[in-house]
């Protein structure tokens, strides 16, 4: 962020009336020559929070705070001081002027600048066509069977994108901007064939950085047989840099602070305008598609010591909830996780129960190891090889832990839960923690699910006019399923199991579709024909790339007596197809969600009574 001269900094400052700026906030009353409130950062019932604008400040005779303009937006909205100074500046209106080294520096600041202004115009254009359009009655009506009324769509600015985009183009011709910051800003594209809007018939998700500025949008399709991409967000831009923000936290910094400096975490858009609007927790932000990156743990641990994950329950909620967990506690952020019931999210959850039902999940909240460790303790088999595996699976997550006495903690905690000696449970942490070290830099991959960007041009595009500014798309972390997990542990640590295994192919065939760690399952089993002497893991990972290598040095191995080996694969063969059916259960509610027809709706449905009949019959 470039430095603001120290001319329009005084500017800026002189600009401020106290009494205007906390009046936004907090309900003042006049009191003889000041005003008076309850404190906003700290509960109190007899109002002790004076504002003085003679002196300008403001100061809590309860608590002791105290300051000018600058200092209540950078404890109010939790800022830190330069961007508490372009707030402040943005609130009334006193125009930005930097320190201007680099000729460069400066160009791509004037661009950033118009970008940002197409993109409010942008904005409102989807916004009124949204509230007053004739087209948009389709889009209106879906709202209302979300639940979001006017007030809502209005308190988020939603809109709705039209299939033609001429209107756009000419209202930004008319503010002066031409097609060339239309494309910087990802609102057209330009294939052989022309101009065509990135946003076409979409659901609009204006994305705002912590001032509040748009620097892109969202798009929801609302034509699903038109367009296979669910969601497509803008690109990278000179505004629009995805790691660095996240959906909702210009609204949720001074909610975040007044929570104890806790955040809410959900998965999607939806759901955190519910939180906002029907649960009153105004604290959640989320993710630009299902992908929570290193980039926005850190861009949180800004704002918060704690999160609370709001994630689904079902397999892809749950290998979404480990992930986000590993980046927040490597940026220092404690992380808990609320329960919700089967097959609901904070959308669904709210409209049929309301908001308490959430507000009383997130109460309920656990810290993420304890509640992790639960579920796979249930979903563990009782056998030795498993729960070693079991162990080694929390001391990599424990692994993750940045404090180290947060670490300690949490590593004692699970060697009572998991029945394991405290120095066994230290040196399983001790040795992950050290295989962290080793591990090359990893980011998870910012596309996952139905959330598209902008780069992902139009169909119609060939591969040599794609852009330059798409990115490579890297490798997601790679986690192994606690059936999975046993399976490569009999195989290697023992032959006649590996060969039984490799006899009951078919068996494992489920496991490989549905379950985390499949595709690496397949691997193994393609690169290593059963004999008559143990498998070499090391042989063997030096064959696969270095992240599944990774992964398959941590597997456990044992010496297993050959007299139990039937028994043990019988074993983890019925875990896994009680597995494959659950997830297959899981994957069928998370179609439910989506918008299907009523015949498509009954044959999941059916779909997934038979396969619950299955299960229960194991």
């Amino acid at each position: 962020m470039a430095r603001i001269t120290p001319e329009c900094e005084a500017r800026i400052k002189e600009s401020a009336n106290i009494v205007d700026l906390v009046g936004r906030y907090v309900q003042l009353r006049r009191s003889g020559y000041s005003w008076k409130a309850c404190c906003p950062f700290h509960n109190e019932k007899t109002p002790s929070f004076h504002v003085n604008p003679a002196r300008q400040s403001f100061h809590c005779f309860g608590c002791g705070v105290g300051g000018d303009a600058i200092k209540f937006l950078m404890m109010y909205e939790n800022l830190d001081y330069p961007t508490a100074l372009r707030r402040l500046a943005d609130i009334n209106g006193v125009p930005v002027i930097e320190e201007e080294d680099d000729p460069e520096i400066a160009r791509k600041r004037r661009l950033r600048s118009a970008v940002v202004q197409v993109n409010e115009l942008a904005a409102e254009y989807y916004h009124k066509l949204l509230c007053r359009g004739k087209t948009a009655t389709k889009v209106r009506e879906y709202l209302k069977e979300r639940g979001i009324d006017i007030r809502i769509a209005k308190a988020w600015q939603l809109g709705w994108a039209p299939p033609d985009f001429r209107e756009l183009v000419d209202l930004v011709h008319s503010r002066g901007f031409d097609d060339r910051i239309l494309q910087e800003a990802y609102l057209i594209g330009k294939s052989p064939r022309g101009f065509y809007p990135v946003f076409r018939d979409r659901l609009m998700f204006p994305i705002r950085n912590v001032r509040g500025e748009i620097v892109g949008f969202s798009g929801r399709v609302m034509q699903p047989d038109g367009d296979p991409r669910k969601y497509v967000n803008t690109s990278e831009t000179v505004a629009f840099h995805k790691g660095e923000l996240l959906f909702g936290l210009h609204k949720a910094t001074a909610a975040i602070a007044k929570a104890d400096s806790t955040a809410l975490i959900c998965e999607g858009q939806l759901d955190v305008i519910a939180c906002h609007e029907r649960a009153d927790l105004r604290y959640a932000v989320a993710g630009l598609g299902t992908a929570f990156t290193d980039d926005h743990a850190r861009l949180l641990a800004k704002y918060a010591r704690k999160a609370v994950l709001c994630y689904d329950g079902d397999n892809a909620g749950n290998s979404a909830a480990e992930k986000t967990y590993r980046k927040l506690a490597a940026a220092g952020v404690s992380v808990y996780r609320a329960v919700l019931p089967a097959g609901e999210d904070p959308d669904s959850l709210t409209r049929k129960n309301g908001g308490q039902s959430l507000q009383q999940a997130v109460k309920e909240a656990l810290p993420f190891l304890e509640q992790y460790v639960s579920m796979e303790m249930a979903a563990c088999r009782d056998d030795a090889p498993s729960r070693a595996a079991l162990v080694e699976q929390m001391a990599d997550l424990a692994a993750e832990i940045h404090s180290s006495v947060q670490r300690d903690i949490a590593t004692a905690d699970l060697a009572t839960r998991l029945g394991v000696g405290l120095d066994r449970m230290r040196e399983s942490v001790n040795q992950a923690i050290q295989e962290h070290r080793r591990r090359p830099a990893h980011v998870s991959s910012d596309y996952q699910g139905d959330y598209t960007t902008g780069d992902q041009l139009e169909s119609e595009m060939s591969e040599t006019n794609t852009s330059p500014a798409i990115r490579q798309k890297k490798a997601p972390m790679i986690t192994l399923h606690p059936v999975i997990r046993a399976i490569l542990n009999l195989m290697f640590s023992n032959a006649k199991a590996h060969r039984m295994l490799m006899e009951r192919v078919e068996d494992l065939q489920g496991p490989i579709r549905y379950l985390p760690g499949g595709p690496l399952l397949q691997k193994i089993l393609e690169l290593a024909p059963a004999s008559d002497t143990r498998l070499d893991i090391e042989a063997l990972a030096q064959k696969l790339p270095e992240e599944e290598a990774l992964v398959l040095r941590k597997v456990p191995i044992y010496d297993l007596r050959d007299q139990l080996m039937e028994n043990y694969v019988d074993e983890v063969c019925a875990q896994a197809m009680n597995a494959t059916l659950e997830a297959q259960i899981d994957l069928l509610r998370t179609r439910l969600r989506s918008d299907l027809s009523q015949e498509e709706y009954k044959s999941t449905i059916e779909k997934i009574n038979i396969l619950t009949t299955i299960a229960n019959k194991k």
